[in-house]
């Protein structure tokens, strides 16, 4: 089995969104190995001096045990068009490091910078972030089909910032934008991405 990857901002030196990643991390052990257990990451891992300033990806790579921590610079992803991609058998509800079936759909980007998975007609993920969707009255929506739901989605959807909808391809219109948020990254950190720049294949043709 592929190992399960928590990944935490770490900026200036603190550990962000805790909470979450210790529930996410939580609910995995008992789905896949039965375990019950209490996480409390804050007490497991220190932020060394080479990552005490700045912002860097925190890697906690774990299966039935911990097996490394590691930390990563922080460079953050331009992304400013999506192609729609579509799997209907795709599956990636536990956050494992092994990405090979996402990998794949990636390569099918064609000029766009990401993609937007599509599962049975329904919008779930971009390649390595949930979406959330702006309609004209400046409120923001997340599919609830999404494949893997987030610690930045559960937290935004726990404070009320965003809602869960039912997103098909035929909504997408119905928006104006749509941004990517992920641990690293939520929705006043990255740029709009106007819902013109979401392609279907028959439109990279022409």
């Amino acid at each position: 089995m592929s190992l399960l990857v928590e990944t935490i901002k770490a900026e200036n030196g603190k550990l962000l969104n805790l909470d979450f990643h210790n529930e996410r991390m939580a609910r995995s052990l008992y789905d896949l190995f039965r375990m019950k257990t209490k996480i409390d990451l804050e007490s497991r891992i220190s932020v060394p001096h080479s990552a005490s300033a700045g912002v860097f990806k925190c890697r906690v790579l774990y299966s039935d045990k911990t097996t490394d921590i590691e930390y990563v610079k922080y460079v953050r992803r331009n992304v400013r068009s999506l192609r729609i991609v579509h799997d209907n058998s795709i599956s990636y509800s536990y956050k494992y490091t092994n990405r090979e079936s996402i990998n794949r759909l990636f390569e099918q980007r064609e000029k766009c910078d990401d993609i937007l998975i599509v599962r049975k007609g329904m919008i779930t993920d971009s390649s390595y972030a949930n979406v959330v969707f702006r309609d004209e009255y400046g409120n923001w929506y997340t599919p609830s089909s999404c494949l893997l739901p987030g610690t930045r989605r559960a937290n935004l959807l726990k404070n009320g910032l965003i809602k869960e909808a039912s997103i098909s391809i035929s909504d997408i219109s119905d928006f104006s934008e749509v941004r990517l948020i992920n641990a690293m990254t939520g929705i006043d950190d990255s740029e709009g991405i106007p819902v013109s720049e979401i392609f279907l294949l028959s439109d990279l043709q022409y």
